[in-house]
C-alpha cells in the first residue's frame, strides 16, 4: 500500500518542514535540499507526512449527529433514572430493597400521597381551559371573574390552602421492591391468556414470556442475560397483579413494588441496544403510571417508546411481515392512541408524526361498531380493540395539528373555522356509526334510567367521555376565556354554544355512572370532568342572567356532592385527596357563579 501524500484539506501539497510549520513561516523546501530555517538552525528538515483528513458525505455527518443526540438523550434520560433509583443493586437475586427517600421511588410514588396529589391536581387545572400560573389567559380568567362578581379569584392560593383544610395526614412510608415469584409470573400469563386481555393492551408476546420463565429469567445474574428480558417479564407481572389487584389469587401480590424493581433497572435498560423486549418494558411502565397520575413521567417515557418505535420499523405496516411483526405493529397503535390522548389533553405536540407512519388498521382490528365496544363482552386475544378507537385517535391527532398547534394557531381566522367545521362532520360521522343503542347523547340525561348503565363497560364509559371531549376541544379552539361574555365571542357563536352544552352534558353523564368513579380511574377521567367544571362555571358567571342559569348551578352541585361521597367513602379504607380537592374546587366555582348571579340582578 503507498504511504499517503502530503495533501492538506483542499487538496493542496504540504510543501513546508515540520520547522516552519511549527514557527508558521514561508519554507523553501523543494524535497531534495534542506530549507534555509533548518540550516541556519544546524537542524535536518523533515517533512512528516500526514494521512489526509477523510471527506464525510452529509449523510455521514447527518447520521453521526443524530447518534449523538440520542446519546444524550439517554445521557439525560440515564442521570434522571439515577437520581430516582440510586438505589439499584447489582444482581437480580437481591429479593427485597427497602427504600426510605422519595427519590429512590422512581417514578412511582404513593398514589395517596397528599403532596404528590396536589401538584397533579394542579397540573391538570392548568389544562382545563383557565391557563398556567401567571399565564396572560389565568389573569384574564381572574380578571373576568372580579368583574363579574366582585371577588378575586387566585386559583394556585386556593389550591395550596386545601391540605390545610384536608386534615391530619401521615406522610411516612416505607417503599419496597419486589421480585415476583416464578408461579406468580406464571399466574400472569395464563390470567392475561384466558381473559383475552391483549385485546385491549397488547402490551407483551405470552410465548416469548414463557420462553423466558423456563428458562428460569429471574434466577440469573445480569451478566447472562439483556436487562430488557428480565425488566420485561417483572412489568408485565407488575401489571397484570395490577389489573386484577381485587381478585383473591392475586391478594398476596405487591404489583408497585414489582414496578419499582423495574424502574430501579431503567439507567441499564435505556442503555442497551433497544428491542422489543426493551419497547414492551417501556410500554408497561407508561400504562402503569397513567392511571396514577403521573403524567409528565408517563409522558417521558411514551417519547422513548416513540424512538424505539422508529428504530425498529414498527411505524410501518410492511413490518407485519417479520418476526414478531405483527406483535410490533399492536405496540405500535397502543402507544399512537395513548400518545395522542396525551398530546390533546396537556396541548403537547405528539412523539408520533402521522406524516411518518403507515395507518393501516390492523387486519385484526374490530372496524365495525358492535356492543363489543361499549357493554360487558368476553374479550379474544385474536380481535384487538386498544383502550380507545384508532379512528377516534386519528381525529384527536388532526385536532391538535389543525387547531392546537403552533401552525394550527397561525393560520387565519376563517381557515380555522373550516377547520372546526370539518372535524365536527368527522367526529359526528364516528358517533354515527356506533350502535343506536349505544350514542352518548342516550346516556347523558338526567331522565334515563339506571338500569340503562348496568351492562355499560369501563371501555363504553371512556369511549363515550373521549367523544364529549373531543367536541369540547374542536369547538373551544375559539380560546373564549379571552372574552367577558358570550355576546363578545367573535370567533363562531354557534362553537361557543356547544362548548357550555358539552359541558353540561359531560357533567350529567359522570353523575351518572358513579359506580366507575374511584381513585383507580380518577386521573384517567379527570382532565375530562375538570375541563366541563370550568367550562360550564365560565357560562354560569358570564352569563348569570341565562334561562338555564339554576338548572346548571344544580349540575355543578351534584358534581360536588358526588365527589363529596366519594370522598367519605374512601376514608372508610385510606382517603383519597382528589375526591377533596375536586368536592372544594367546585363548591368555590357555585359559589363564585351565584356571586355573578347576585350581582347581575341587583343592578
Amino acid at each position: 500500500m503507498s504511504s499517503p501524500s502530503p495533501y492538506r484539506r483542499g487538496g493542496r501539497l504540504r510543501r513546508a518542514c515540520d520547522l516552519c510549520q511549527q514557527k508558521k513561516i514561508r519554507c523553501d523546501y523543494n524535497g531534495e535540499f534542506d530549507c534555509e530555517t533548518c540550516r541556519l538552525a544546524g537542524v535536518q528538515c523533515t517533512l512528516t507526512r500526514k494521512s489526509p483528513p477523510v471527506r464525510k458525505s452529509t449523510r455521514e455527518r447527518l447520521a453521526e449527529a443524530t447518534a449523538k443526540i440520542r446519546e444524550l438523550e439517554a445521557l439525560l434520560t440515564v442521570q434522571r433514572g439515577q437520581k430516582l433509583a440510586h438505589t439499584h443493586k447489582s444482581g437480580f437475586d437481591d429479593k427485597t430493597i427497602t427504600l426510605t427517600d422519595d427519590s429512590s421511588s422512581g417514578y412511582l410514588q404513593d398514589p395517596h400521597d397528599l403532596s404528590a396529589n396536589l401538584a397533579m391536581f394542579q397540573n391538570h387545572i392548568a389544562f382545563c381551559g383557565v391557563g398556567a400560573a401567571g399565564s396572560a389567559k389565568r389573569n384574564a380568567v381572574c380578571s373576568t371573574v372580579y368583574q363579574q362578581t366582585s371577588c378575586h379569584l387566585n386559583i394556585d392560593s386556593f389550591l395550596r390552602s386545601l391540605p390545610n383544610a384536608f386534615g391530619p395526614w401521615n406522610s411516612e412510608k416505607v417503599l419496597t421492591q419486589k421480585w415476583p415469584s416464578n408461579a406468580l409470573v406464571q399466574l400472569c400469563i395464563n390470567e392475561y391468556l384466558r381473559t383475552g386481555l391483549y385485546s385491549v393492551f397488547p402490551i407483551a408476546n405470552t410465548e416469548v414470556l414463557q420462553a423466558l420463565l423456563d428458562d428460569n429469567i429471574l434466577e440469573r445474574q445480569r451478566q447472562s442475560t439483556p436487562v430488557a428480558n428480565v425488566a420485561c417479564v417483572v412489568a408485565f407481572t407488575a401489571l397484570i397483579t395490577e389489573l386484577h389487584r381485587l381478585e383473591p389469587e392475586f391478594s398476596d401480590a405487591d404489583p408497585d413494588a414489582y414496578l419499582r424493581a423495574v424502574l430501579a433497572l431503567l439507567p441499564q435498560l435505556i442503555t442497551e441496544d433497544a428491542g422489543l423486549r426493551t419497547l414492551e418494558t417501556i410500554t408497561v411502565i407508561f400504562v402503569y403510571l397513567i392511571p396514577l397520575g403521573h403524567t409528565p413521567s408517563a409522558d417521558l417515557l411514551l417519547a422513548v417508546a416513540a424512538r424505539i418505535i422508529y428504530r425498529l420499523g414498527g411505524h410501518r405496516y410492511s413490518v407485519i411481515r417479520e418476526p414478531e411483526g405483527k406483535h410490533l405493529r399492536a405496540l405500535f397503535w397502543l402507544c399512537y392512541c395513548l400518545d395522542k390522548e396525551l398530546s390533546i389533553r396537556f396541548g403537547r405536540p405528539p412523539s408520533i408524526n402521522d406524516i411518518d407512519c403507515d395507518l393501516r388498521l390492523p387486519d385484526n382490528y374490530i372496524v365495525s361498531w358492535s356492543d363489543d365496544r361499549f357493554l360487558h363482552r368476553p374479550l379474544s386475544s385474536q380481535r384487538l380493540l386498544y383502550p380507545s378507537d384508532l379512528r377516534l385517535s386519528m381525529i384527536k391527532s388532526r385536532i391538535y395539528t389543525l387547531l392546537y398547534s403552533e401552525q394550527g394557531r397561525a393560520q387565519p381566522e376563517a381557515r380555522r373555522l373550516q377547520y372546526i367545521r370539518e372535524l365536527d362532520k368527522e367526529l359526528n360521522d364516528l358517533k354515527f356509526k356506533f350502535p343506536e343503542s349505544c350514542w352518548p347523547d342516550i346516556f347523558a340525561t338526567e331522565e334515563v334510567p339506571d338500569y340503562t348503565f348496568h351492562d355499560l363497560s369501563l371501555h363504553g364509559v371512556n369511549l363515550h367521555l373521549e367523544y364529549y371531549f373531543c367536541l369540547g376541544k374542536i369547538h373551544g379552539a375559539g380560546d373564549y376565556s379571552s372574552q367577558s361574555s358570550p355576546q363578545g365571542w367573535s370567533f363562531l357563536p354557534s362553537s361557543a354554544e356547544l362548548v357550555y352544552q358539552e359541558s353540561r352534558t359531560m357533567l350529567v353523564y359522570v353523575s351518572r355512572i358513579r359506580r366507575f368513579l374511584n381513585w383507580h380511574t380518577f386521573w384517567l377521567h379527570a382532565q375530562f370532568i375538570l375541563t366541563a367544571v370550568v367550562s360550564l362555571f365560565w357560562h354560569l358567571v358570564t352569563s348569570p342572567n341565562a334561562p338555564s342559569f339554576n338548572r346548571d348551578i344544580q349540575v355543578l352541585e351534584k358534581i360536588a356532592e358526588t365527589f363529596s361521597e366519594l370522598d367519605r367513602e374512601s376514608r372508610a379504607t385510606r382517603r383519597f385527596a382528589p375526591f377533596f380537592f375536586t368536592t372544594c374546587l367546585t363548591k368555590k366555582l357555585v359559589f363564585l357563579a351565584k356571586q355573578a348571579y347576585t350581582k347581575a340582578n341587583s343592578r
